[in-house]
């Protein structure tokens, strides 16, 4: 099912978010991403689209951002959930609406101690036998095709992911 995942800032969350990091309308980041619109109607910090089984972000739930300069680092960020709204079409998804929900998940403004700093990693996971619909010569091709320490990461992600079904299934 695919969902849509809008981040807006609580009621009064802007001005204190503009309070608290100094900044004024069209410094920042929410100016950037919707430029041209009407400052005071401004509260969108991020959208998502997501087609998979996650769940859908809960009260506690951080917004990450990166170092615009160093892309694989990142740290969780001032917004968090405090609420989640649940809409969902009268015609369901494919049939009528382009989404099967939508979800508006209010955010307010609690920043982190200025010690947490930018160590976070990015991690992204190998692909495996999963990454290619279980088709076995695809992956074995792929395989071949990547350096050893690719192959190695990805047949242990592919063992993990194995290892994690066959658990389940026993339960």
């Amino acid at each position: 099912m695919r969902k849509l995942i809008l981040f807006k800032a609580d009621k009064g969350e802007i001005q204190k978010y503009r309070s608290e990091t100094a900044t004024t309308v069209g410094e920042s980041f929410y100016r950037v991403a919707n430029a041209g619109s009407v400052p005071s109607l401004i509260d969108t910090i991020a959208e998502h689209y997501c087609s998979s089984n996650k769940p859908v972000p809960e009260p506690g739930y951080r917004l990450t951002e990166t170092v615009p300069d160093d892309q694989e680092s990142f740290r969780d960020s001032g917004w968090e959930v405090v609420r989640v709204d649940e809409y969902t079409p009268d015609i369901p998804y494919p049939q009528g609406a382009e989404f099967g929900s939508i979800y508006i998940c209010y955010c307010a403004y609690k920043p982190l101690a200025p010690e947490d700093t930018w160590t976070k990693k990015a991690h992204r996971i190998a692909p495996s036998l999963d990454s290619f619909g279980g088709d076995k010569a695809a992956y074995e091709k792929w395989l071949e095709s990547q350096p050893v320490a690719m192959q190695e990461e990805s047949k242990a992600v592919t063992n993990w992911m194995e290892t994690q079904v066959k658990q389940h299934a026993e339960v």
